[in-house]
């Protein structure tokens, strides 16, 4: 399982500046969930807090990694959110450039790898938009099952014990 991608803990202020360009192109926020206002949200803490690091600020419900290449480019981020005993894993790759190039199957992979590991939880699910062919696309392709259909989503679940099986 030779990855292309690394998750990276630490938010740089070039990384949230990176993360507003992507939540401000429509083509990449088609599908998600956030709300529309996020990256107003991200600009004011920016303007507001003059530090380098802002890892503490992305991590405050959840985990939050930066996606980037083995260079260390930023193509994305991952998101971990707890929820019950398990977790909700969110993948954006920003980078459109980058689509199509299994940046994303690795990062769900590594992201995987995190909450099986080292959050110990029972479950990771995905909640994807209907229309997100390429990001339900992704998730089969590794294992995920469908496993509920919500108005406008489609959630997807993995388990520890499936989540062996394919690793092994």
């Amino acid at each position: 399982m030779d990855s292309n991608v690394e998750l990276r803990r630490e938010i740089f202020s070039s990384d949230a500046w990176k993360i507003i360009d992507w939540l401000e192109d429509n083509q990449v926020t088609a599908y998600l969930n956030e709300r529309q206002n996020v990256s107003d949200s991200i600009k004011q803490v920016m303007y507001r807090v003059n530090m380098p690091i802002l890892t503490h600020l992305f991590n405050q419900d959840g985990s939050f990694f930066m996606i980037t290449t083995k260079q260390g480019e930023p193509v994305g981020f991952l998101r971990l959110v707890p929820k019950g005993k398990g977790a909700e894993m969110v993948v954006v790759i920003g980078d459109r450039e980058k689509w199509g190039k299994g940046l994303g199957t690795n990062a769900i992979l590594k992201g995987l790898k995190q909450a099986f590991f080292e959050w110990r939880v029972d479950e990771v699910i995905a909640k994807i938009n209907f229309k997100n062919e390429r990001s339900r696309g992704v998730f089969k392709k590794i294992g995920f099952t469908k496993d509920k259909e919500l108005p406008k989503e489609v959630q997807y679940s993995m388990t520890m014990e499936e989540f062996l099986k394919i690793a092994a």
